[in-house]
């Protein structure tokens, strides 16, 4: 029987991780392909978008040490990367060195099955394959969370991190805000219990305040390691200082998220 990408995906094992890479990939396929100008699009450039837009978050993993996740973790990361990738029609290439260099290692530690070890040449072909995009864009699924109000957590962009606060959850996604934090270390609670709420500048006279629905933050804890629970039910930020907008918070997701905290903060680049 022909090996195909999900068969792959399914022998890997990883749980929560493994759902968690195909629900970003799919989520980046489908944002890059409902864009205006998709018909005229070459599938390479969209392939460059949704890559560009998937790796930040999840080098958060395979740029870690072994204090953060062991090995295998991160082997298991590069592969399943590569292949829901590939399985939407996109292919970096570092990445797929990187996952071919993975079904070794994963092999060598007999961290998966003998079935994958006697298709590991078929997996290994698959993946050098040129991808072919699917017809069908990516259904969209449905946003649940298991993060809750009160929630703390570090937010790593690049390498530098934030700290974020649930406000609340509404229509499944985390309403947060942040606090006045941006340094290369973590933060810690004793740290921020100090610090009043982040804002964005409205005018010359001061902030507003800004919070997002962070629709794809679903899992806890984040298998990304993006998102690091630092503590629970406690209260937020002080941020009286800030001004009320009219409306009661941006619509937002993981990824733009990302790209929203390094355009503010062009430093932590």
């Amino acid at each position: 029987m022909t090996i195909t990408h999900r068969s792959v995906l399914n022998h890997l094992a990883g749980g929560e991780l493994v759902e968690a890479i195909e629900s970003d990939v799919k989520r980046c396929a489908l944002r890059a392909r409902l864009a205006p100008d998709k018909a005229a699009r070459d599938p390479a450039e969209i392939g460059a978008e949704v890559i560009a837009t998937l790796m930040p978050r999840w080098q958060c993993i395979l740029d870690s040490d072994d204090s953060i996740t062991t090995p295998l973790y991160r082997h298991t990361t590069a592969l399943a990367l590569a292949t829901a990738l590939h399985q939407q029609g996109f292919r970096a290439p570092a990445l797929t060195a990187r996952a071919l260099t993975a079904i070794t290692a994963l092999n060598d530690a007999v961290a998966l099955s003998d079935h994958f070890y006697r298709k590991s040449g078929e997996i290994r072909a698959l993946l050098q394959s040129a991808p072919l995009m699917p017809a069908r864009r990516p259904p969209h699924k449905k946003s649940l969370t298991l993060w809750r109000a009160g929630d703390v957590a570090s937010v790593q962009v690049d390498d530098h991190f934030h700290a974020m606060y649930v406000l609340q959850v509404a229509h499944g996604a985390p309403i947060v805000e942040f606090y006045d934090y941006l340094d290369r270390q973590p933060p810690t609670m004793d740290t921020l219990r100090a610090l009043r709420a982040r804002g964005t500048p409205a005018s010359d006279e001061g902030s507003c305040l800004d919070r997002h629905a962070l629709f794809g933050l679903v899992h806890q804890p984040d298998p990304a390691h993006q998102f690091v629970l630092l503590a629970s039910a406690v209260d937020g930020p002080d941020n009286q200082h800030l001004q009320r907008r009219d409306g009661l918070y941006v619509v937002s997701d993981v990824f733009r998220l990302t790209q929203d905290l390094r355009a503010r903060h062009p430093a932590q680049r």
